[in-house]
């Protein structure tokens, strides 16, 4: 990246101001100093605020799926007002049928109840001299403690009536309470008649509330077709319209000319002055800034197409600070990996493919995330391929069948734990390098390394040789490696040690979860294989609905276990030893931020 600064005439500035938005190769600097800022243009706040309306109506809309329409601001101001206050009274009475909706149906699910009853809803309200319980009992219970005989018992299969006599009430309540399982409120209503009567016009009414919100919402699609497509193009429109007119606030200012300060990529350089040059005729000085000492490099991932999808994953951590690797292709090799080697089960990387096909569809602003997804989901496959396992069952007779063979896999998580955490240490030592020169890198990194290996070193020696020469050996290297990471590293260096270990065995989750991967699939096809085997139509029928719920609910477990366990394997346990992150990420002007 490469820091320059574009000063000129203010009478070329708003020419300067689109190009450099065409352009969408300067990342713009807030200015801050003696020179005063320049001013937005005339008609932002004009703008800013149609955009609000504009945005305001859209949320209003139903999501249609509409082509954007070309429109002039003056057209759609001219009417937005009418359309406003015309989609706001049918989002209101919407609202208010929905309302209404709801609490016909929580009335009618109450006398749906006490169909069976027969009684008047007259009968259901307490009188001067009568009292009403309404709720489910348990009948013989009650029956069985009253001890009176001043009340009445309707019974159905949803609820209980009992009518009872005020005189009595202290021992036919107390009997109730302790028979009661649930008691029900007399909703209020207008009609009359027998509960099976109030239910059936509680029926047509909310049938009628149906279709009156259906006309609405009619109506609402209607408006939505004809002005859909027109504020979405007017709202992309505004918010370049407005980041344009608001650019000369980062601009510094004097009365004749502005000078603007900011990134572009280094081989950008020509193409910008020359361009600039053009639209200002020739009446522009661009030069090379020199940066400031505190000033943060954005920084642009510069990733082939494969890695592409994993920079949103790195990024959910930080973004890489300017000449510090970026860790996405790392993501990329291992992650997938990780994934497929916990879940290793090919019915299980369709379904998750699935998944994630449906997600970028679904969710268009995380698709580089599901994209990313993806290549997990291919890697289970070839895991599940290799294990011989679909959906839980054996499909051949693999050598790598990981049910027969859970003491290796424990030894080769923490195998992979040792691999990984040495890849990020290399790496570590290779931003160290590029930083700080060689010396740094073999103090502050590679010595964590020589470390590990006086470790096996002392623990060979002493297996084959003894504890003396064991002991001589270890300590013989560990003594000048901890001297040289005390150098590189300082004091915190020696008492990191143990999280090193803790890191390594930290991995032993790519085992654990492998396990309950395995286990929970056996399960489920454990709970159908009876019903399954009955040969009845009701029992295939019963084992499929399990098999078919059990898989889908433990593909989303699979995606979630998976997912949280490997990549917290990087951002944790890896990421710390090389990765400090915290950069900025690189925003052109005029370019879409995704």
């Amino acid at each position: 990246m490469t820091k320059i600064s574009v000063t000129g005439s203010k009478e070329h500035l708003e020419d300067v101001i689109e190009e450099l938005h065409n352009l969408q190769l300067m990342d713009i600097n807030q200015y801050e100093g003696e020179l005063d800022t320049g001013e937005p243009v005339s008609e932002a706040e004009d703008l800013s605020e149609l955009l609000v309306d504009v945005r305001s109506l859209l949320s209003k809309m139903p999501e249609l799926e509409v082509e954007n329409e070309e429109v002039r601001i003056g057209e759609v101001q001219k009417d937005i007002r009418q359309v406003k206050e015309e989609i706001e009274g049918l989002n209101q009475q919407e609202e208010e049928l929905e309302r209404e909706i709801e609490q016909t149906r929580e009335k009618k699910q109450f006398f749906k109840k006490l169909k069976e009853t027969k009684l008047e809803i007259n009968n259901l309200k307490p009188s001067e001299t009568l009292d009403v319980f309404i709720g489910k009992l348990d009948a013989s219970k009650f029956e069985a403690n009253v001890g009176v005989d001043d009340y009445q018992l309707f019974h159905s299969k949803s609820a209980d009536v009992v009518v009872y006599s005020k005189r009595k009430a202290d021992r036919i309540e107390t009997a109730l309470e302790e028979a009661a399982r649930d008691r029900f409120k007399l909703p209020k209503t207008n009609f009359s008649g027998t509960c099976q009567e109030v239910y059936k016009k509680l029926d047509k009414k909310l049938s009628r509330l149906e279709d009156r919100c259906s006309e609405i919402e009619t109506k609402e699609a209607s408006i939505a077709e004809e002005w859909r497509g027109k504020l979405v193009y007017l709202e992309t429109y505004l918010t370049e319209k407005i980041e344009k007119a608001e650019a000369p606030i980062k601009f510094a200012t004097t009365q004749r000319t502005f000078t603007a300060k900011g990134w572009i990529p280094t081989d950008s350089f020509e193409k910008i002055e020359e361009r600039l040059a053009e639209v200002s005729k020739g009446k522009i000085h661009i030069e090379k800034a020199q940066q400031d000492e505190k000033e943060q490099i954005p920084v642009k991932h510069e990733n082939n197409r494969a890695v592409k999808p994993f920079e949103s994953l790195t990024d959910l951590v930080s973004v890489p600070r300017y000449n510090e690797l970026d860790p996405s292709f790392i993501l990329l090799l291992t992650f997938p990996l990780f994934f497929g080697f916990m879940i290793g089960d090919a019915g299980y990387g369709i379904t998750t493919g699935i998944v994630f096909l449906a997600g970028m569809k679904k969710f268009p602003q995380a698709a580089k995330i599901f994209k990313a997804l993806m290549w997990t989901s291919a890697s289970t496959v070839i895991f599940g391929l290799l294990y011989g396992e679909m959906f839980g069952t054996q499909i051949y007779q693999s050598p790598f069948y990981r049910g027969d063979l859970w003491t290796p896999f424990f030894y080769l998580s923490i195998a992979i734990g040792i691999a990984h955490i040495n890849l990020g240490l290399l790496i570590g030592a290779y931003n160290e390098y590029k930083q700080h020169g060689l010396m740094e890198a073999i103090f502050a990194k590679l010595s964590w390394i020589l470390l590990q290996v006086a470790a096996v070193a002392g623990y060979f020696t002493f297996t084959n040789y003894g504890t003396v020469p064991g002991a001589l050996v270890g300590i013989g290297i560990a003594t000048p490696t901890l001297i040289m990471l005390l150098k590189g590293e300082g004091v915190e260096g020696i008492v990191e040690i143990p999280s090193l270990i803790s890191n390594i065995l930290s991995y032993a989750r790519l085992f654990g979860v492998s396990v309950a991967a395995y286990s929970l699939a056996g399960t489920v096809n454990a709970i159908a294989d009876p019903a399954m085997s009955s040969g009845s139509l009701l029992g295939i029928a019963l084992g499929t609905t399990v098999l078919l719920f059990g898989h889908t609910l433990l593909t989303f477990l699979k995606i979630m276990e998976g997912f949280l366990q490997g990549i917290r394997l990087h951002y944790v346990e890896m990421f710390g030893w090389f990765y400090e992150g915290g950069g900025k990420k690189y925003a052109p002007f005029g370019a879409k931020q995704s």
